[in-house]
Protein backbone atom coordinates (compact mmCIF):
# COMPACT_ATOMS: atom_id res chain seq x y z
CA UNK A 1 0.00 0.00 0.00
CA UNK A 2 1.42 3.25 -0.55
CA UNK A 3 1.53 6.08 1.53
CA UNK A 4 3.17 9.71 2.69
CA UNK A 5 5.87 10.16 4.63
CA UNK A 6 5.46 10.90 8.56
CA UNK A 7 5.04 6.98 8.91
CA UNK A 8 1.71 7.44 10.37
CA UNK A 9 1.74 4.61 9.02
CA UNK A 10 3.66 4.65 11.34
CA UNK A 11 2.92 1.91 9.77
CA UNK A 12 0.03 1.78 7.10
CA UNK A 13 -1.93 4.55 6.98
CA UNK A 14 -1.93 8.59 6.63
CA UNK A 15 -4.38 11.33 7.40
CA UNK A 16 -4.87 14.48 5.55
CA UNK A 17 -6.15 17.12 7.68
CA UNK A 18 -9.73 18.03 6.86
CA UNK A 19 -9.55 21.88 7.18
CA UNK A 20 -11.56 24.17 4.84
CA UNK A 21 -11.19 23.47 1.68
CA UNK A 22 -7.73 23.51 2.02
CA UNK A 23 -5.96 20.23 2.04
CA UNK A 24 -3.79 20.34 5.11
CA UNK A 25 -1.56 17.49 6.68
CA UNK A 26 -2.46 15.22 9.15
CA UNK A 27 -0.55 11.94 10.21
CA UNK A 28 -2.37 9.17 12.16
CA UNK A 29 -0.95 6.49 13.44
CA UNK A 30 -2.02 3.33 16.06
CA UNK A 31 -0.27 0.08 16.02
CA UNK A 32 -2.08 -3.00 15.62
CA UNK A 33 -2.15 -4.83 19.34
CA UNK A 34 1.35 -5.51 18.76
CA UNK A 35 3.71 -2.57 18.50
CA UNK A 36 1.43 -0.01 20.01
CA UNK A 37 -1.91 -2.06 18.70
CA UNK A 38 -0.91 -1.47 15.05
CA UNK A 39 -4.03 -0.38 13.52
CA UNK A 40 -5.37 0.38 10.34
CA UNK A 41 -4.29 3.97 8.63
CA UNK A 42 -6.77 6.11 7.14
CA UNK A 43 -6.22 9.44 4.90
CA UNK A 44 -8.95 11.71 5.05
CA UNK A 45 -9.86 14.75 2.86
CA UNK A 46 -12.34 17.28 3.63
CA UNK A 47 -14.24 17.57 0.44
CA UNK A 48 -13.86 13.49 0.06
CA UNK A 49 -11.89 10.79 1.84
CA UNK A 50 -9.05 8.62 1.11
CA UNK A 51 -9.20 5.58 2.47
CA UNK A 52 -5.91 3.64 2.10
CA UNK A 53 -7.05 -0.13 2.72
CA UNK A 54 -3.71 -1.87 2.59
CA UNK A 55 -4.22 -5.19 4.21
CA UNK A 56 -1.75 -6.54 6.51
CA UNK A 57 -1.78 -9.68 5.20
CA UNK A 58 0.71 -11.49 3.10
CA UNK A 59 1.31 -11.10 -0.73
CA UNK A 60 0.29 -13.70 -2.94
CA UNK A 61 2.54 -15.18 -4.81
CA UNK A 62 1.02 -15.22 -8.18
CA UNK A 63 -0.91 -12.39 -9.72
CA UNK A 64 -4.30 -11.57 -11.20
CA UNK A 65 -6.46 -8.47 -12.26
CA UNK A 66 -8.56 -7.67 -9.93
CA UNK A 67 -12.00 -6.88 -10.27
CA UNK A 68 -12.95 -3.17 -8.21
CA UNK A 69 -16.95 -2.42 -7.05
CA UNK A 70 -18.21 1.36 -6.11
CA UNK A 71 -21.26 1.47 -3.47
CA UNK A 72 -23.66 4.62 -4.58
CA UNK A 73 -26.64 6.17 -2.61
CA UNK A 74 -30.18 6.12 -4.04
CA UNK A 75 -29.45 9.34 -5.86
CA UNK A 76 -26.95 7.66 -7.77
CA UNK A 77 -23.91 9.24 -5.47
CA UNK A 78 -20.34 7.08 -5.14
CA UNK A 79 -20.29 6.57 -1.36
CA UNK A 80 -17.17 4.23 -2.08
CA UNK A 81 -14.96 3.29 -4.76
CA UNK A 82 -11.95 0.58 -4.58
CA UNK A 83 -9.02 1.14 -7.61
CA UNK A 84 -5.68 -0.64 -7.97
CA UNK A 85 -2.83 0.72 -6.16
CA UNK A 86 -0.80 2.18 -9.29
CA UNK A 87 -3.74 4.37 -9.05
CA UNK A 88 -2.43 5.95 -5.12
CA UNK A 89 -1.34 9.57 -5.14
CA UNK A 90 2.47 9.77 -5.05
CA UNK A 91 4.31 10.00 -1.87
CA UNK A 92 5.28 13.45 -1.29
CA UNK A 93 8.63 12.46 0.82
CA UNK A 94 11.01 11.65 -1.89
CA UNK A 95 10.78 15.61 -2.82
CA UNK A 96 11.67 16.45 0.92
CA UNK A 97 14.64 18.08 1.81
CA UNK A 98 17.18 16.13 4.24
CA UNK A 99 16.25 18.72 6.56
CA UNK A 100 12.71 17.87 6.36
CA UNK A 101 12.54 14.12 6.09
CA UNK A 102 15.58 14.57 9.33
CA UNK A 103 12.70 16.50 10.99
CA UNK A 104 9.81 14.23 10.17
CA UNK A 105 11.58 11.21 11.61
CA UNK A 106 12.56 13.12 15.02
CA UNK A 107 8.91 14.37 15.11
CA UNK A 108 7.38 10.99 14.69
CA UNK A 109 9.60 9.18 17.96
CA UNK A 110 8.53 12.13 20.03
CA UNK A 111 4.58 11.16 18.69
CA UNK A 112 5.19 7.72 18.94
CA UNK A 113 7.71 8.07 22.51
CA UNK A 114 5.86 11.14 24.55
CA UNK A 115 1.81 11.35 23.29
CA UNK A 116 0.15 8.66 25.28
CA UNK A 117 -3.01 7.14 23.86
CA UNK A 118 -5.94 9.87 24.15
CA UNK A 119 -3.71 12.33 24.46
CA UNK A 120 -3.18 15.25 21.07
CA UNK A 121 -0.28 17.69 21.35
CA UNK A 122 1.90 20.36 18.91
CA UNK A 123 5.10 19.30 17.96
CA UNK A 124 8.18 21.53 17.70
CA UNK A 125 11.28 19.91 17.02
CA UNK A 126 14.30 22.22 17.18
CA UNK A 127 17.07 20.54 15.14
CA UNK A 128 16.70 20.57 11.23
CA UNK A 129 13.87 23.00 11.65
CA UNK A 130 14.60 26.66 9.44
CA UNK A 131 11.05 27.47 8.99
CA UNK A 132 9.97 26.56 12.35
CA UNK A 133 7.42 24.19 11.59
CA UNK A 134 5.01 22.58 13.88
CA UNK A 135 3.13 19.82 13.73
CA UNK A 136 -0.01 18.34 15.24
CA UNK A 137 -0.73 14.80 16.47
CA UNK A 138 -2.41 12.69 18.58
CA UNK A 139 -3.38 9.04 19.14
CA UNK A 140 -6.80 7.31 19.98
CA UNK A 141 -8.11 6.43 22.98
CA UNK A 142 -8.30 3.26 24.23
CA UNK A 143 -11.54 2.15 25.04
CA UNK A 144 -12.58 -1.43 27.43
CA UNK A 145 -15.84 0.23 29.11
CA UNK A 146 -18.67 -0.35 26.60
CA UNK A 147 -21.14 2.14 28.18
CA UNK A 148 -18.00 4.86 27.99
CA UNK A 149 -17.67 3.57 24.00
CA UNK A 150 -21.47 4.63 23.00
CA UNK A 151 -20.95 7.84 24.26
CA UNK A 152 -18.01 8.47 21.95
CA UNK A 153 -19.05 6.36 19.29
CA UNK A 154 -22.28 7.96 18.28
CA UNK A 155 -24.11 6.68 14.76
CA UNK A 156 -27.85 8.13 14.87
CA UNK A 157 -30.21 4.93 13.69
CA UNK A 158 -26.88 2.69 13.56
CA UNK A 159 -26.19 1.72 17.70
CA UNK A 160 -23.15 -0.54 18.36
CA UNK A 161 -24.19 -3.84 19.91
CA UNK A 162 -21.95 -5.09 22.71
CA UNK A 163 -22.99 -8.40 20.91
CA UNK A 164 -22.21 -10.06 17.86
CA UNK A 165 -23.91 -13.16 16.70
CA UNK A 166 -22.72 -15.38 14.56
CA UNK A 167 -22.08 -19.07 14.48
CA UNK A 168 -21.70 -17.91 18.21
CA UNK A 169 -21.80 -15.21 20.15
CA UNK A 170 -19.24 -12.33 19.92
CA UNK A 171 -18.64 -10.54 23.11
CA UNK A 172 -17.40 -6.84 23.07
CA UNK A 173 -13.72 -6.42 24.14
CA UNK A 174 -12.33 -3.21 23.62
CA UNK A 175 -11.61 -0.38 21.51
CA UNK A 176 -9.53 1.82 19.19
CA UNK A 177 -11.22 5.65 18.81
CA UNK A 178 -10.01 8.89 16.95
CA UNK A 179 -11.87 11.78 17.92
CA UNK A 180 -11.60 15.00 16.15
CA UNK A 181 -8.98 18.09 17.71
CA UNK A 182 -10.22 21.27 18.67
CA UNK A 183 -7.97 22.70 15.54
CA UNK A 184 -9.04 20.74 13.11
CA UNK A 185 -12.66 22.91 13.94
CA UNK A 186 -10.25 26.10 14.33
CA UNK A 187 -7.63 25.62 12.09
CA UNK A 188 -4.44 27.81 13.27
CA UNK A 189 -4.09 30.57 11.31
CA UNK A 190 -0.06 31.51 10.10
CA UNK A 191 0.10 33.68 12.79
CA UNK A 192 -0.76 31.62 15.28
CA UNK A 193 1.58 28.86 14.54
CA UNK A 194 4.47 31.21 13.91
CA UNK A 195 4.11 32.42 17.82
CA UNK A 196 3.42 28.79 19.05
CA UNK A 197 5.99 27.51 18.02
CA UNK A 198 8.34 30.34 19.01
CA UNK A 199 6.88 29.92 22.28
CA UNK A 200 7.80 25.97 21.96
CA UNK A 201 10.87 27.15 21.64
CA UNK A 202 12.08 28.92 24.20
CA UNK A 203 10.32 26.04 26.46
CA UNK A 204 12.77 23.73 23.93
CA UNK A 205 15.47 25.38 25.19
CA UNK A 206 14.23 26.22 29.00
CA UNK A 207 14.20 21.97 29.01
CA UNK A 208 17.42 21.31 27.52
CA UNK A 209 15.55 19.42 25.04
CA UNK A 210 15.71 19.14 21.37
CA UNK A 211 12.04 18.87 21.33
CA UNK A 212 8.33 20.78 23.21
CA UNK A 213 5.16 20.02 23.21
CA UNK A 214 1.78 21.46 23.70
CA UNK A 215 -1.66 19.85 24.75
CA UNK A 216 -4.30 20.20 22.58
CA UNK A 217 -7.81 19.26 23.56
CA UNK A 218 -10.23 16.81 21.10
CA UNK A 219 -13.63 17.53 20.65
CA UNK A 220 -17.23 15.59 21.26
CA UNK A 221 -16.80 13.59 17.46
CA UNK A 222 -14.85 10.87 16.67
CA UNK A 223 -13.42 10.53 12.62
CA UNK A 224 -12.50 6.77 13.19
CA UNK A 225 -13.27 3.85 15.82
CA UNK A 226 -12.16 0.22 15.46
CA UNK A 227 -14.40 -2.36 18.09
CA UNK A 228 -12.91 -5.67 18.81
CA UNK A 229 -15.16 -9.08 19.97
CA UNK A 230 -14.17 -12.15 20.29
CA UNK A 231 -16.02 -15.26 20.85
CA UNK A 232 -13.45 -18.35 22.25
CA UNK A 233 -10.27 -17.58 20.32
CA UNK A 234 -12.04 -16.09 17.59
CA UNK A 235 -11.95 -12.29 16.83
CA UNK A 236 -13.76 -10.01 14.00
CA UNK A 237 -13.29 -6.19 14.34
CA UNK A 238 -16.00 -3.44 12.93
CA UNK A 239 -14.01 -0.30 11.66
CA UNK A 240 -16.53 2.94 11.10
CA UNK A 241 -15.36 5.49 9.79
CA UNK A 242 -17.33 8.90 9.97
CA UNK A 243 -16.93 10.10 6.71
CA UNK A 244 -20.55 13.16 7.24
CA UNK A 245 -20.88 14.72 4.00
CA UNK A 246 -17.23 14.69 2.71
CA UNK A 247 -18.28 12.70 -0.61
CA UNK A 248 -16.66 9.86 -1.74
CA UNK A 249 -14.21 6.69 0.32
CA UNK A 250 -11.66 5.45 -2.04
CA UNK A 251 -9.60 2.45 -1.23
CA UNK A 252 -6.64 1.54 -3.45
CA UNK A 253 -5.42 -2.14 -3.44
CA UNK A 254 -2.11 -3.69 -4.40
CA UNK A 255 -3.03 -6.72 -6.97
CA UNK A 256 -0.61 -8.87 -6.09
CA UNK A 257 -2.20 -9.70 -2.35
CA UNK A 258 -4.12 -12.02 -3.87
CA UNK A 259 -7.47 -10.37 -2.90
CA UNK A 260 -10.77 -11.24 -4.70
CA UNK A 261 -13.39 -8.36 -4.55
CA UNK A 262 -16.92 -8.95 -5.11
CA UNK A 263 -20.89 -6.92 -4.83
CA UNK A 264 -23.23 -9.22 -2.89
CA UNK A 265 -26.34 -7.84 -0.87
CA UNK A 266 -27.02 -8.29 2.76
CA UNK A 267 -30.27 -7.58 4.03
CA UNK A 268 -31.16 -5.25 1.07
CA UNK A 269 -28.06 -3.74 0.74
CA UNK A 270 -24.81 -3.44 -1.35
CA UNK A 271 -21.68 -4.97 0.51
CA UNK A 272 -18.60 -5.22 -1.11
CA UNK A 273 -16.69 -8.80 0.13
CA UNK A 274 -13.11 -9.46 -0.25
CA UNK A 275 -11.53 -12.75 0.54
CA UNK A 276 -8.02 -14.03 0.35
CA UNK A 277 -6.61 -17.22 0.51
CA UNK A 278 -9.38 -18.89 -0.96
CA UNK A 279 -12.10 -16.93 1.66
CA UNK A 280 -9.76 -17.96 4.48
CA UNK A 281 -9.30 -14.37 5.64
CA UNK A 282 -12.31 -12.21 4.61
CA UNK A 283 -13.75 -8.38 5.20
CA UNK A 284 -16.95 -6.97 4.22
CA UNK A 285 -17.24 -3.39 3.46
CA UNK A 286 -20.54 -0.75 3.51
CA UNK A 287 -21.53 2.85 3.79
CA UNK A 288 -24.20 3.58 5.96
CA UNK A 289 -26.59 6.92 5.54
CA UNK A 290 -27.89 8.62 7.78
CA UNK A 291 -31.61 9.84 6.85
CA UNK A 292 -31.87 13.11 8.55
CA UNK A 293 -28.66 14.73 7.75
CA UNK A 294 -27.11 12.25 5.07
CA UNK A 295 -24.11 11.76 6.87
CA UNK A 296 -21.92 9.00 5.39
CA UNK A 297 -20.65 6.20 7.85
CA UNK A 298 -17.84 3.85 6.06
CA UNK A 299 -17.98 0.11 8.05
CA UNK A 300 -15.98 -2.53 7.92
CA UNK A 301 -16.19 -5.50 9.15
CA UNK A 302 -13.01 -8.26 9.74
CA UNK A 303 -11.75 -10.93 10.68
CA UNK A 304 -8.44 -11.11 12.63
CA UNK A 305 -6.23 -13.57 14.56
CA UNK A 306 -7.68 -17.05 13.89
CA UNK A 307 -9.43 -17.32 10.65
CA UNK A 308 -12.59 -16.59 9.92
CA UNK A 309 -14.60 -18.00 7.09
CA UNK A 310 -16.40 -15.13 4.79
CA UNK A 311 -19.99 -17.02 5.36
CA UNK A 312 -19.42 -16.37 9.20
CA UNK A 313 -19.04 -12.73 8.33
CA UNK A 314 -22.00 -12.51 6.28
CA UNK A 315 -24.06 -14.23 9.43
CA UNK A 316 -22.79 -11.58 11.54
CA UNK A 317 -23.10 -8.55 8.92
CA UNK A 318 -26.97 -9.63 9.13
CA UNK A 319 -26.98 -8.03 12.92
CA UNK A 320 -25.44 -5.09 11.60
CA UNK A 321 -26.85 -3.83 8.93
CA UNK A 322 -30.37 -2.47 9.21
CA UNK A 323 -32.64 -4.07 6.11
CA UNK A 324 -32.77 -1.33 2.94
CA UNK A 325 -37.27 -1.18 4.27
CA UNK A 326 -36.13 0.38 7.32
CA UNK A 327 -34.06 2.82 6.45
Amino acid sequence: MSMDNDQDLKPLFQRVEPLGTVLQERIMNQIREKQLKKERFFVKYKVSILLMAGMLLTASTGFAAVQYHSLTNSKGEVLYEEKSSTEAPHSKYSSYTEDEKKRIHMMNEVWVNDIKPGEAAIIYIVPNNPNHVIDIKSNPHSVKDFVKLQSMVNVPGLPLAKELSGSGTYTFKNASVHMERETNVNPLTEQEKADIAKKLLEKAKTSGKDYALMPVKFTDNFWLSTVYYTSGNKKVSLTILNNEDHGSVTSYWDESMGMTSRKIEINGQDVLQKTWNGGSSAQLDWVYEEPTTGHHYMLSLNSTKVDIAAEELIRIAKTIIPKADSK
